[in-house]
Formats: structure tokens, C-alpha cells, sequence
């Protein structure tokens, strides 16, 4: 039998149009760690992500074995349209969250909005989980799950 040609996802990645505020919700906020930053130039952005005539600098942050790269491209560009998670080929990124009101408040500070209200599972695996989708300012969503309060 041959090896897989995939062994691991390496991480989700998220453009933002601040990375020092991306990090200060994702490190001071969510509680994730940060791994290290970088800067990628000009000919390395169109190398990689064929992106011209723009400067990447990133931050990967990380908690347990998960990663999230955040990515400040500099000139930016912005969504002409609102973004819809039903769009073919939309990315999110879900959390499991202890306290859904306290981190829709503190996403809330930097720029995220509930798209709809959270949802209580009443069935199946996830009964009794609360379930939120979250877009961000200028795009991106974010998916929050709150398991359950074991008393």
C-alpha cells in the first residue's frame, strides 16, 4: 500500500485588514498563542499566492495542535459585494467556544457580526450545543459552537 500524499492539515488561514487587531482578538481574546510572524515580499506574495504588486505580513497563531495564519496583504482590497457562506468555494473557521454571549461580545468589539442568532440544537449529537455564524467587517466568517454546559 502506498502513503498517503496528504499527512496532516497544516493550518486555516484568514486575511484581515488589521493584523495587530486580528492578533489582539485571536491572542488576548480567543486565547490563542502566538507562533511567529513574518513578512513576505512582493516577488514571494505573487510567487505563492499570485497576488501582484502586494507585501504579506502574517502571524500564526495557535491553540492545542490547530493553526490559523493571519494574513494583512498591504495595498488591501475589499469585497465589492457581501460575502455569503452559501457562495461556492466560502471558507470558515468554527470554534468550540465555553461562553457564547462572552465571545460574541468580544468579537463584536473587533468588528464581527452575528449573521443570525445563535441556534440551540435540540437533537442528534450536538443537542443542547448553540450554534452562530459570524461575518467579519470586510469578509470572512467565523462559525461559533458552545457545547453544552456540563454541570
Amino acid at each position: 500500500m502506498t502513503s498517503p500524499l496528504v499527512s496532516d492539515v497544516a493550518h486555516a488561514g484568514l486575511t484581515v485588514a488589521d493584523l495587530d487587531d486580528a492578533l489582539a482578538l485571536w491572542c488576548s481574546g480567543l486565547g490563542f498563542a502566538l507562533e511567529r510572524t513574518f513578512t513576505l515580499d512582493a516577488d514571494t506574495t505573487v510567487a505563492t499566492t499570485g497576488v501582484h504588486g502586494a507585501v504579506i505580513r502574517a502571524a500564526t497563531v495557535a491553540l492545542g495542535d490547530h493553526r490559523v495564519e493571519l494574513l494583512q496583504y498591504t495595498p488591501s482590497r475589499t469585497l465589492e459585494a457581501a460575502a455569503s457562506p452559501a457562495h461556492v468555494g466560502t471558507v470558515h473557521i468554527a470554534l468550540t467556544v465555553s461562553d457564547l454571549d462572552r465571545v460574541l461580545e468580544l468579537c463584536s468589539r473587533h468588528g464581527w457580526r452575528p449573521v443570525g442568532t445563535p441556534h440551540l440544537m435540540t437533537g442528534g449529537a450536538r443537542a443542547g450545543t448553540r450554534i452562530i455564524y459570524l461575518e467579519g467587517a470586510l469578509g470572512g466568517f467565523l462559525e461559533l459552537i458552545a457545547p453544552p454546559r456540563v454541570p
